[in-house]
């Protein structure tokens, strides 16, 4: 009797320390990433489709900021891997890992690891500088953001400077991480886009999410939504543009 208990008792250990594929990135999250992604290149085509595309541009702009503060919001409230918390930033941890990216070993990392850590909080930069600045400028023929009225003509051709060389950066950076997706996918034999389809990793039952909490996501993307929607709407009225 003693023993039979004994083999149900180590059972039962093992069990709680097999790994399986469970959930790692919620909904909201995976949301965000693809919605982001589509303005993105919203964005891009918006802007070479040429000057009857300006007010569609403007609004994935629109678009893009209240994700970012969605993101700002889930970063603080989100789940365990959702969090800004559960990223390792330290620049000694980081030039520590980069040689690993050369390795076949793959990362084992159940949210973000150390180099994709930078890379959120790089895109998210970029994200925020590009749409941020284009409040500010205009193309100095009928469209202008909300907020050029402002700022001054010199202040305004200096934002747009930033707005067209960030760009530039922000393509690059997405370019860089759409080849980091392939590297890992090559070098390492790690998938890292489905996890962000549906969520799940082969990882340890402790290292799993419960839930994507989506009930307290709608309620920071209804905020999110209501304060960008309240930035242009409360924007001061133009002097020399007309807005439809």
């Amino acid at each position: 009797m003693p023993l039979v208990k004994l083999v149900t008792i180590t059972i039962d250990n093992s069990s709680n320390d097999t790994g399986g594929r469970l959930l790692v990135w919620d909904l909201p999250l995976r949301i965000f990433h693809w919605l982001l992604a589509f303005c993105f290149l919203g964005s891009w085509a918006s802007a070479e489709a040429g000057f009857e595309w300006t007010q569609t541009h403007m609004r994935f702009g629109y678009a893009s900021l209240a994700l970012i503060v969605f993101r700002i919001f889930w970063g603080l409230a989100g789940t365990r891997y959702s969090r800004f918390s559960s990223f390792r930033l330290g620049p000694k941890v980081l030039l520590q890992k980069i040689p690993e990216l050369y390795s076949k070993k793959q990362s084992n990392s159940a949210g973000h690891s150390e180099t994709g850590a930078w890379a959120t909080v790089l895109l998210l930069t970029l994200v925020t500088i590009q749409a941020g600045t284009g409040l500010f400028i205009s193309d100095d023929i009928f469209y202008a953001g909300p907020y050029n009225p402002v700022v001054s003509g010199s202040t305004a051709g200096m934002l747009a400077y930033v707005h067209h060389i960030n760009f530039n950066i922000l393509q690059a950076a997405v370019a860089l991480h759409l080849a980091a997706i392939a590297w890992y996918a090559w070098r390492k034999k790690e998938n890292l886009l489905s996890p962000m389809l549906h969520g799940n990793k082969t990882v340890k039952p402790n290292l799993a999410i419960p839930s994507s909490h989506t009930g307290r996501a709608i309620l920071a993307a209804i905020i999110a939504v209501a304060l960008i929607s309240l930035l242009v709407l409360l924007a001061p009225e133009p002097s020399m543009y007309d807005f439809f």
